[in-house]
């Protein structure tokens, strides 16, 4: 992620501080023209690594507004078995961040989720345009 357009948290895995990531991302989330519905799967994506980390000790989250996307990273997690391990419910992370977000990547000990935003979705111009 570009440093220039890097928004960096480090929060404690508590529960109640998830609100404070949700309230950034969705700032961003703003700035990038996202839908409603993308920011609620960008948010139920970060909330669900955010319960694979568990609830102790603290994670850092980077989001970023890139041109056609929002990334966010969160790390460094203890992810014993990676994305792919069922958690509680019986669900695979990897499936469930797949449903919500463009992309997933386990980068070490961090997990990297993006969406596309508007301008992400919008078709390119077979020829360009100009004067």
């Amino acid at each position: 992620m570009n440093d220039g357009e890097l928004v960096r948290l480090t929060l404690p895995l508590d529960r109640r501080f998830r609100s404070v990531a949700n309230l950034v991302l969705g700032g961003i989330a703003l700035r990038g023209n996202l839908s409603l519905e993308a920011l609620e799967d960008l948010q139920l994506a970060l909330g669900a690594v955010l319960d694979r980390a568990g609830s102790e000790g603290r994670a850092t989250v980077e989001l970023a507004l890139g041109e056609r996307s929002v990334g966010v990273r969160v790390g460094p997690l203890a992810l014993a078995g990676g994305l792919g391990r069922a958690g509680r419910g019986g669900f695979d992370l990897q499936r469930v961040l797949a449903a919500l977000v463009d992309e997933v990547e386990l980068e070490g000990d961090w997990v990297r989720l993006s969406k596309a935003t508007a301008a992400g979705l919008l078709p390119r111009p077979a020829v360009p345009s100009g004067p």
